[in-house]
């Protein structure tokens, strides 16, 4: 594996976190993103709903950019944690 590769996977993986922790906290502050949509909810809850689905979208491209960064296979056990 490249230097560059290695570089970067140290750094997916903390924007990962970020975005997961994001969307954990929203969801956790906007329990209504949830449900289904409703025609009376506050406007709040419709852009937090949007944000969330973004959220989603953008930790299955990071996912999708990781496995085309990881092309080798880890040769030792030891190897098949985080790459820092």
């Amino acid at each position: 594996m490249s230097f560059e590769r290695l570089v970067t996977l140290p750094h997916l993986a903390a924007l990962e976190s970020a975005v997961l922790s994001a969307s954990r906290a929203l969801l956790a502050t906007y329990p209504e993103v949830g449900r289904e949509f409703c025609d009376g909810e506050p406007v709040e809850v419709t852009v937090t709903r949007a944000l969330v689905e973004d959220c989603d979208h953008l930790l299955a491209t990071l996912d999708d950019y990781r496995s085309h960064l990881v092309v080798e296979r880890p040769r030792n056990p030891d190897q098949l944690g985080w790459p820092f």
